[in-house]
């Protein structure tokens, strides 16, 4: 055990929640680390606590979110988020930077040489191609998130970089064979459940009674325009052909769920989807529950075929058929697994076949999820990954 030791964590999010970061935070801490995170908030005078660790924040500085995201927005040419977070580590006096995503780097970086100490880069996604993915548009977009820039940064922070996390293999063959990255530079610490604390909560009945003699298709996270949710909701007009009682659940929040609502409009869906608000993460068990099949429609590009999402392993974690997109992680994942099957990315007709196939298919898709799930894809598999990983830096740095 690191008895001590102190890692200083930068993330560009609001903290809590982020349910990655909270599962590494919680590990490190269980293995003896001391852990603070720098953190933004865009609500001002808003902010929670999180029992493993201290929590440092730039501070929202005017009532209007928007406002707040321009003036936080974390790069290093942004002096204010820049000073803050060195005046927090200094404070703190890390043995380790840990950042989380590419543009905490550059601030890592410089902390990493003030302190001489070591710099862990936390690749949640392939972040220039996520930019592609996200589409972005405008004048401050082209300039602040341009994925051409990002990818030059990003080919720098890997080689300034003692470590670097991503959580599929994918993304790992792709940094070896496009930025040549060392293979013994990257360590594959996944998105997979905590088998120990994810859906404990009970089950509410309300939800049970309301959804009680229905089909479901269930979707839970982000509502964005890059998730592929537009293929299972036209899907749905050929669907309920075959199955009329089916109901397509999208649990979430984002900027995609009105362009999908006009989309229900105009293919005559209204009866078909119901959307609801994100409850928390702390709060899924109940519509996981109801679900007859789960799905990531997620289409294969450049950004899905680098990263894989926590829910999958949520969803095989309670035993419920899947149905995700043929992006590589996730159709590696569900082949190996038997868990579930994949649809061509895009096509609705596909979609729709599949799915009819899934509910029709006498294989055991929900014994075998749960199976792989306790017995590989799990949080303490990949904490275990985490923990060698400060060791091995530990060691390679002559401490013990």
């Amino acid at each position: 055990m690191m008895k001590n030791k102190k890692i200083f964590m930068l993330t560009q999010t609001v903290f809590p929640p982020d349910i990655r970061l909270e599962k590494e935070i919680k590990s490190l801490y269980e293995n003896g680390f001391r852990l603070k995170v720098f953190c933004n908030q865009f609500e001002k005078n808003k902010g929670g606590d999180f029992p493993y660790c201290e929590i440092d924040r730039l501070k929202a500085p005017f009532n209007s979110i928007t406002l707040n995201k321009i003036i936080n927005f974390p790069f290093i040419i942004n002096l204010r988020f820049f000073i803050t977070a060195v005046i927090s580590a200094f404070k703190f006096s890390p043995d380790f930077v840990h950042a989380h995503n590419l543009p905490m780097v550059p601030i890592g970086f410089v902390i990493k040489v003030l302190f001489r100490i070591p710099l862990i880069y936390d690749m949640h996604e392939n972040y220039p191609a996520a930019l592609v993915a996200y589409q972005k548009k405008g004048f401050t977009n082209k300039i602040f998130k341009n994925h051409y820039l990002a990818l030059l940064i990003d080919k720098i922070c890997i080689k300034i970089s003692d470590q670097v996390i991503v959580v599929v293999k994918e993304n790992k063959d792709h940094l070896i064979k496009s930025y040549n990255t060392v293979n013994k530079k990257i360590t594959v610490v996944s998105n997979t459940v905590d088998l120990n604390t994810f859906g404990k909560e009970d089950v509410s009945k309300l939800i049970i009674d309301k959804y009680k003699n229905k089909v479901i298709l269930l979707y839970t996270g982000v509502v964005s325009k890059n998730r592929g949710l537009d293929t299972p909701l036209k899907a749905l007009a050929l669907i309920k052909r075959k199955i009329p009682n089916i109901i397509f659940l999208i649990i979430g929040n984002g900027d995609g769920k009105e362009e999908l609502k006009k989309i229900a409009d105009r293919e005559k869906l209204q009866n078909y989807v119901d959307f609801v608000e994100w409850p928390g993460h702390n709060m899924l068990s109940s519509f996981i529950y109801v679900a007859d099949v789960c799905t990531i429609p997620q289409p294969a590009i450049e950004s899905n075929n680098t990263t894989i999402p926590h829910k999958l392993f949520e969803y095989m974690s309670k035993g419920k058929k899947i149905l995700v997109s043929d992006a590589k992680p996730l159709k590696r994942v569900i082949r190996e697994t038997q868990s579930g099957i994949y649809f061509e990315s895009f096509n609705t007709t596909d979609y729709s076949q599949k799915f009819i196939e899934l509910m029709k298919s006498s294989e055991n898709f929900s014994k075998n999820g749960i199976k792989w799930v306790r017995e590989k894809y799990n949080w303490s598999q990949d904490s275990e990954e985490l923990i060698n990983l400060y060791l091995s830096i530990s060691n390679n740095n002559g401490e013990s």
